[in-house]
């Protein structure tokens, strides 16, 4: 049974009714002008609805836009504002609804930092050797330029920041959080790391200096919001930068006391730097769950005001039991809710199993639309009871088709699921076995569950075809048989070769010296040089071409361990390793007993010995099916891979898309 979750905790007058939280990240929902919307009023209101006690909105722009250099390379992006009183009464309308549920919410308030061009101290930072790339540079292609900001332009900031904040309690937010945090995301967390901030001012040099911006700020704010409203600060504990950045040791004896000392009420917690270090960010699956709460935990030892505590924390059992152990006052989750709204709600009435947990698949913020909830699409079609009920048969027991059956018997239609294979799951059950992507396994578990819980009549070991499809005379068929692995000319009849889905499937074939053609998988690369295989990695493509499905975190992952970029490189998992070795740019021209014979582009050739050849180029999609029962049944769709081959997300999205519509 829930409990020390559920005890109210007070900050400052402002009473939470239980210390779980969602925690601040982008993505919400606006209008091009940054008002709020009513998009934005459901991403909050299906989090509150939830049972979660708390709120922190992302970041709500609360400097004019226009205010910001005209020769910065990166401008922000419009999202939802408070910089102009006009803002004021769609926020008022926003927490309304929230209040409606007993929670409470907070805004918090920023300005953009290096990540757009606009820090304490100019760019390169610094000249470490590897402090060249950041993640935004990479995806930009080039180097960002980053700005001084000047006396004048810290005197706007500071100054809107506080007017924002007057806003903010005028619009009825229960708090304000100021956002100092993630290094180059912010304007007040570049200040306070040693990593973005060398100014040999007032502002630089020292912990009192790097702290002293951020304090001005809130005695600003405090002229305007009064002495008795809850004010918190969100930092990086650990930028993981290692002695380049911010350490946990540097929080616990400088900023924590001087945090408090300007007279912060409550310490949000939080890890890395978006430009720099975004694993500590967006936390890719790889990562243990609650890998960070040590941060929180430490600071909690130095604090005398409550502490909030993040990071990869995807169920209640372990939130509840880091709150038992004193690790934090308040849990944040913040993936964990894109997954599934009502996480709290399901753990508190006892249904845990119908939790849908967080894969870590990792965009570049987890405040995009979620890749396994569909509802967090703007604009998603409403899951509502179908006008009449049908027989729906399935054929492909993969996620995509797992999802198509779960949202068409919520709807009350009569649902048939087809899979050949002895158990569902697919492509992405295949990938679970893997080390690297065993979060996939929580997609393939829960719906699994849905499955019996919602009585599909499910039948595996049986292939579909024609025949059967006409035998049962279904009203409508979603045909959901994915995509399989294209295996070259060249490799065809060769001993030794499997598909990269073969390969995580039958683990114990694969020899120790492992060739794996095809720079995509990259995770399957790693799990097994971590088995301790010999592998190496080759591919027609450069070093944009690795992992480039990842997309995020996870990319940015895997280029630290597999290639010499610049980046910064401050503990074991982002050390460059020799196994895999990685071979770019290069062509098989023939597969011999004797090895595999590459062609590298300058022309020279070697031969590379192997034991087992693992195929991860082109997919096909399976869609012949689709095609022969065109005009043979009422209604027909395909989805997923077999629609377009595409990744999990595709998969969901279209069997809800579909489903929803039946």
């Amino acid at each position: 049974m829930p409990g020390k979750i559920l005890e109210p905790i007070e900050i400052k007058g402002m009473v939470l009714k239980n210390r779980l939280g969602f925690a601040p990240i982008l993505g919400m929902p606006a209008e091009p002008d940054g008002s709020v919307n009513n998009e934005t009023i459901r991403w909050f209101e299906e989090r509150a609805k939830g049972g979660i006690g708390f709120i922190m909105t992302g970041t709500i722009e609360s400097v004019s836009p226009e205010s910001y250099s005209k020769n910065a390379p990166v401008r922000p992006e419009a999202g939802a504002s408070i910089w102009d009183d006009k803002y004021i009464p769609h926020w008022a309308r926003l927490i309304n609804v929230i209040h409606s549920y007993g929670v409470k919410i907070g805004a918090q308030l920023s300005a953009a930092g290096p990540m757009i061009g606009e820090g304490p101290s100019p760019s390169p930072y610094p000249d470490q050797l590897s402090a060249r790339f950041g993640v935004f540079d990479l995806m930009a292609g080039s180097i960002i330029p980053v700005e001084e900001i000047s006396h004048e332009r810290m005197e706007v900031i500071k100054n809107s920041i506080a007017l924002s904040a007057g806003r903010a309690k005028a619009a009825g937010f229960d708090c304000v959080e100021l956002h100092c945090g993630h290094g180059g995301a912010s304007i007040f967390g570049a200040f306070l790391s040693p990593f973005y901030n060398r100014r040999t001012d007032k502002y630089g040099g020292n912990w009192d200096n790097r702290i002293r911006f951020i304090a001005e700020t809130i005695e600003e704010i405090r002229k305007i919001v009064g002495g008795d409203y809850p004010l918190l600060v969100r930092f990086s504990a650990d930028e993981l930068l290692g002695r380049q950045g911010t350490t946990i040791a540097d929080s616990v004896q400088y900023i924590v006391p001087g945090l408090e000392k300007a007279g912060v009420d409550c310490l949000d917690v939080t890890q890395g730097s978006v430009t720099h270090s975004i694993q500590g960010v967006s936390i890719p699956l790889y990562y243990p769950r609650g890998c960070f709460i040590h941060n929180a935990e430490a600071v909690k030892k130095a604090a005398n005001v409550p502490v909030i505590g993040v990071g990869r924390i995807l169920d209640l059992e372990m939130a509840e039991r880091f709150l038992e152990q004193g690790k934090a006052d308040i849990i944040y989750m913040g993936s964990q809710l894109q997954a599934d709204f009502d996480t709290p709600k399901k753990y508190f009435e006892g249904h845990k199993d119908d939790i849908r947990k967080c894969i870590g698949c990792k965009p570049i913020f987890c405040g995009t639309p979620c890749a396994i909830n569909y509802d967090t699409q703007i604009g998603c079609i409403p899951l509502k009871p179908a006008g009449k009920q049908k027989t729906v048969l399935i054929i492909g027991g993969g996620v995509g088709g797992m999802e198509a059956a779960r949202v068409a018997a919520l709807r009350g239609h009569k649902v048939t699921l087809m899979e050949k294979e002895p158990k569902l799951g697919g492509m992405v059950a295949a990938l679970a076995q893997t080390a690297m992507t065993g979060e996939f396994k929580n997609l393939v578990d829960y719906l699994g569950t849905q499955m019996r819980k919602l009585q599909v009549d499910v039948r595996v070991c049986r292939e579909a075809a024609v025949a059967d499809v006409a035998e049962m005379r279904p009203d409508a068929v979603i045909v959901a048989c994915g995509s399989s692995m294209l295996i070259p000319d060249v490799a065809k009849g060769k001993f030794g070769v499997v598909d990269h889905i073969q390969a995580c499937r039958e683990p114990k074939a694969i020899g120790q010296r492992v060739v794996v053609w095809g720079l995509v998988a990259a995770e399957l690369a790693i799990s097994l040089a971590e088995e301790g295989k010999d592998v190496v990695m080759i591919g027609r493509g450069g070093v944009d071409t690795l992992a480039r499905d990842y997309k995020g975190s996870r990319q940015f992952y895997v280029w630290r361990k597999l290639t010499d970029i610049n980046l910064v490189r401050s503990g074991p998992e982002t050390r460059r390793v020799d196994n895999p070795k990685v071979l770019f740019y290069v062509d098989v021209e023939a597969i011999t007993p004797e090895g595999i014979k590459v062609k590298y582009r300058e022309g020279n050739e070697d031969v590379l010995p192997y034991d087992t050849l693992i195929i991860s180029l082109q997919r096909k999609a399976n869609d012949l099916l689709f095609d022969q029962l065109q005009g043979k049944v009422p209604e027909i769709y395909k989805i997923g891979d077999c629609s377009r081959v595409g990744e999990i997300k595709e998969a969901i999205w279209t069997a809800n898309e579909i489903a929803r519509n039946i």
